[in-house]
Parts: structure tokens; sequence; C-alpha cells
């Protein structure tokens, strides 16, 4: 009787272990601020699990912009007066700790010409 109380408990166990860990992995993940770049110019980013109504400060290059994320933690911003040429990150930084970037490389067109 008593080794199958045990071996009932340890079963119970396990399956409590593996769906904690199923559940907290897919909530971390979900919830990292994420930001890309939507259009090159003028710089549109949009930015992703941030939280709901933070308050939002973008930068790239010497430009900042202030917004605030949506109900669901998502923004969509444009930079104006920023292009690939000149920005080449962008820093999303929220009021509440939220935190995300994106690097961008240069467009072959914004490369100095070679000279040889």
């Amino acid at each position: 009787m008593r080794a199958l109380l045990l071996i009932g408990a340890c079963v119970v166990g396990v399956a409590l272990v593996l769906g904690l860990a199923a559940f907290t992995g897919n909530d971390a993940k979900a919830s990292k601020p994420t930001l890309r770049i939507a259009k090159s110019a003028p710089t549109t980013v949009r930015g992703e699990h941030f939280r709901p109504r933070e308050a939002v400060k973008v930068a790239a290059g010497k430009r900042t912009v202030r917004t605030t994320a949506n109900g669901d933690g998502y923004f969509v911003v444009t930079i104006p007066g920023t292009s690939r040429c000149d920005s080449g990150r962008v820093l999303a930084r929220g009021s509440a700790g939220s935190y995300a970037v994106v690097k961008q490389l240069p467009s072959p067109e914004c490369l100095p010409a070679r000279t040889d």
C-alpha cells in the first residue's frame, strides 16, 4: 500500500514539474520585448511585448521619439529625419523597464565610394 502511494506521489510531482516548466518557458519567451524595422526611410519601427500602456522612448542616431504602447504592449513609431545611412541601431526603452534594440546594416548606397 505504501509503495502505491509513493509511486502515485512521484507521478503527480513529475507532472507538476513538467507542467510548470512548459508554462513558464512559453510565458518568459512571449513576454520579452522585441523591436523590428518596418520601414528604413524614414525609420519606422514596430515594438511588441512591452508593458501595456507603458511610455516608451525610441532613439535612432541622435533623434528621439516618445510614444506609448497600447493595451497589448504594441506600438509603431516613425522617427523623422532618420534612415539606414545615419542610424545603425534603434533603441526602445520603456518607463517600466522594458528594453529592446535592433541593429540595421547600412545599405550599399550609404557606403563611401572606393578610390583605387
